[in-house]
């Protein structure tokens, strides 16, 4: 019983707290980290900028939804991304990267949602995400990761809303990803959000963590036996 207590003591100490709903603003800052299902996010960063300045998104205006679907966990990142040639709100740029790992006894991550919600372009309006992810690694350096790109477009003409990336399971991805709307000559732009899912395989069932931990309890009886303990 003292091996099972100690393999689930083990898998349970591994979960942080878990994610609010909140501003970004309360992500940000060294050691913070929080939990959503069997997924643990830290190392959020987040930068704006526009033109002209003064019209940016601070980070305290953007709202963090934690998404809980069941092997399908993220984050939907909402704020009044808006520009336009009439307001004088020629371009916006925000920059948010952030760290997921899949927590001891989890399913390994299998692919990669970005996807936005709310939004909309008139005339030259053009809406741009580029998002940089690293499997297995951290970035900007992606040291021992594998790097790739999803890439979202939409102008008045139509164009990318959503993408999914797939990839063989790893337990850590990091991303970056660059959120740039503009005016163009004569135009309007608007976005209220972005979001990422990362899509899991089946998940361990609990009946399963008992068989691994009455397993290992027969394991650790055979080894006394044998060495006469």
């Amino acid at each position: 019983m003292l091996v099972l207590f100690v393999v689930l003591a083990g898998i349970s100490a591994a979960f942080a707290d878990v994610c609010p709903s909140s501003t970004l603003d309360n992500y940000l800052g060294a050691g913070f980290s929080c939990g959503i299902n069997d997924t643990t996010y830290f190392d959020f960063s987040y930068a704006y900028s526009s033109n002209p300045g003064g019209f940016g998104i601070p980070a305290d205006a953007v709202s963090v939804s934690p998404i809980s679907t069941s092997g399908n966990p993220g984050f939907l990142f909402s704020a009044p991304w808006s520009v336009s040639n009439n307001s004088g709100v020629l371009a916006q740029n925000s920059l948010l990267g952030y760290t997921v790992t899949v927590n001891q006894g989890g399913a390994p991550i299998t692919d990669l949602t970005l996807a936005m919600v709310g939004f909309d372009a008139i005339g030259t309006g053009e809406i741009t995400i580029n998002e940089t992810y690293c499997l297995g690694g951290i970035l900007p350096l992606c040291s021992g990761g594998t790097e790739g790109l999803l890439s979202l477009n939409y102008t008045s003409s139509g164009g990318s809303s959503s993408k999914t990336v797939n990839f063989s399971g790893v337990d850590e991805i990091s991303v970056q990803e660059g959120i740039l709307l503009t005016s163009g000559t004569n135009g309007q732009a608007a976005v209220s959000g972005v979001y990422n899912q990362f899509s899991q395989g089946q998940v361990p069932e609990p009946g399963s963590m008992v068989l691994f931990g009455t397993g290992v309890l027969g394991l650790v009886g055979v080894l006394r036996r044998k060495l006469g303990f």
